[in-house]
């Protein structure tokens, strides 16, 4: 099916669904669209909201919960789940199996196919009569500002089960960097590495030479935390930027799912792969890698890098300084702009790319439930909740307390005049302004990057570094997009990503710390992941890739 296609079907359905009496009338409690309040009488939505790290005093008495309330005229009862992706998750999957359900899902982990398996049971209300009724932020955005969002949003049946977070965040889109710790490279006069052997011969120079000039070989050229991203790291282990020097390797979107000559196939299958396997032994058989990196937790990287007096790591790869040293400034007290990102290395064949994912959403972060009295209400508070004031007072809260809006003239982080500047209170430890980035959100690359760049140690740098990583990145045209599979596809795919990534994870370790032989157990280990089913994996996934395509 063409786009056009797709778009003309979706626009019938959507209008052919206006003009019927809706079935989610409930009493016809809901006002117009666009009017406020949004009921016409007190109205109860529960919710149940994954609340991430809970650095929220209170969800029920919060200043944007208390807007909420009083622009729509609701009254929220919100539950909350606190703790990683996986502990989301699992709480998600206990709920569904229970079937006590809220009216609203809010901030889930849940997956296209989740979305699809659950809808087409019932359990996901389709939400396409209430964006063709009710929407208002909602087709804006999908007919409008982000079309293409759309079809990435929309189940194989047609029916949208589910509202995407929008976070177009450009350097989360390049997040597979590597930071040097520049006094080291000036106290011994080493400019930025270009090359993979300028990268090596720069950790050699740091294990060597003393920078930190307490006299003692204490120094850790390089280091990370264990493969899988651990609660509070981001891309900080040591493969992440490297093989990027050897084969284009993205672990932003796809897990190392590539396109090569239009087929989607596994970067860890390529000999690119195995070169970047043989490089990083090499640096590990030097010592220039720490051993403690292919084992420890986030929370021992951030001790390391932290270290001050003496300054101990010199290179570690990570989405952000604050997932790998303490996020102070020297002016605080910290060392985070002491640390650079560099672009991508050339490798030995001439590879020089960087992981790219520049899609800004994640899938079903709003869903309305088969439990709602009145979905049509409920769907209303989420298309709110896309709206810029709404988004302003989710992430940073109360204008005049946690930003303001700038003087003419002061710039953002792209070099325009700046729409906002915080004012700190964002980076309390709690906060009872904002639900700090909970729920969803609309955030376009250009309000994100509309942030004042005044006293900004953050943004700026991770905004500098990922232009200088850019031309390095594929077309999108050659990316593979985020994929729907149908509920059958979806458990064969899980089950077989399971087994290869615990097994791909397990042999890295073994490469690159030689415990096991690359030339003389690399056919093995590629037989191995044909036996766990990897050829499966790739024509389920090129079916679904072709699907997207289609769209």
């Amino acid at each position: 099916m063409t786009k056009k296609l797709f778009y003309a079907f979706l626009f019938v359905g959507l209008m052919m669904s206006v003009m019927s009496v809706s079935v989610y009338a409930q009493g016809d409690i809901a006002t117009p669209a666009g009017e406020f309040p949004i009921v016409k009488e007190p109205t109860v939505i529960k919710i149940l909201l994954n609340a991430g790290d809970a650095k929220v005093k209170d969800f029920n008495t919060n200043a944007y919960t208390q807007w909420l309330e009083e622009k729509t005229g609701l009254d929220l009862q919100i539950d909350i789940v606190i703790g990683s992706t996986a502990d989301a998750q699992t709480k998600l999957n206990l709920v569904l199996a229970s079937g006590d359900l809220p009216d609203l899902l809010l901030g889930f982990p849940a997956t296209s196919s989740l979305l699809a398996q659950q809808g087409a049971q019932g359990v996901f209300v389709p939400l396409n009569d209430l964006i063709a009724k009710y929407g208002f932020e909602t087709k804006r955005i999908f007919e409008v500002e982000r079309p293409q969002l759309l079809p990435l949003n929309t189940s194989p049946d047609g029916k949208i089960y589910g509202l995407p977070e929008i976070n177009e965040c450009f350097h989360c889109f390049l997040s597979q960097k590597m930071w040097i710790y520049k006094p080291w490279l000036d106290k011994l006069g080493i400019a930025i590495p270009t090359t993979t052997d300028e990268f090596e011969a720069m950790l050699k120079a740091f294990k060597d030479n003393d920078p930190n000039g307490n006299g003692i070989a204490d120094e850790v050229p390089f280091s990370g935390n264990s493969s899988s991203d651990s609660a509070g790291g981001w891309h900080n282990s040591i493969d992440q930027f490297i093989m990027n020097s050897f084969v284009f390797y993205d672990r932003i979107q796809q897990d190392r799912l590539v396109l090569i000559d239009g087929k989607v196939q596994a970067a860890y299958a390529q000999p690119g792969y195995k070169e970047g396997l043989r490089y990083l032994n090499k640096l590990y058989s030097e010592g220039l890698i720490d051993p403690n990196a292919l084992i420890q937790d986030n929370a021992a990287l951030l001790q390391l890098g932290s270290q001050k007096d003496p300054h101990l790591l010199g290179a570690v790869t990570g989405g952000w300084m604050g997932s790998f040293t303490e996020p102070k400034t020297l002016a605080e007290g910290g060392e985070m702009d002491n640390w650079i990102i560099i672009p991508p290395l050339k490798g030995p064949e001439g590879v020089q790319t960087a992981a790219y994912a520049p899609w800004g959403f994640s899938v079903g972060r709003c869903i309305v439930t088969n439990k709602s009295a009145h979905p049509d209400v409920a769907f209303r508070l989420c298309d709110l909740m896309y709206s810029n004031e709404a988004t302003m007072r989710n992430v940073f809260g109360v204008e005049d307390l946690d930003w303001v809006k700038p003087p003419e003239g002061e710039l953002g982080i792209n070099g325009k005049q700046a729409a906002y500047r915080t004012l700190g209170n964002w980076d309390a430890d709690i906060t009872d302004t904002n639900w700090r980035q909970d729920g969803i959100t609309y955030r376009t690359s250009d309000f994100r990057l509309s942030q004042s760049a005044k006293d900004q140690f953050v943004e700026v740098p991770l905004f500098e570094g990922s232009n200088a990583m850019l031309p390095y990145a594929p077309a999108i045209k050659d990316l593979i997009p985020p994929l729907t599979y149908s509920d059958a596809d979806s458990k064969e795919v899980t089950e077989i990503q399971l087994a290869v990534k615990t097994y791909v994870e397990e042999m890295m370790t073994k490469f690159i710390t030689g415990e096991s032989d690359i030339d003389a157990e690399w056919d093995t280990y590629l037989a191995t992941l044909d036996s766990q089913g990897l050829p499966r994996l790739l024509e389920i996934s090129q079916k679904a890739y072709e699907a997207v395509k289609a769209n």
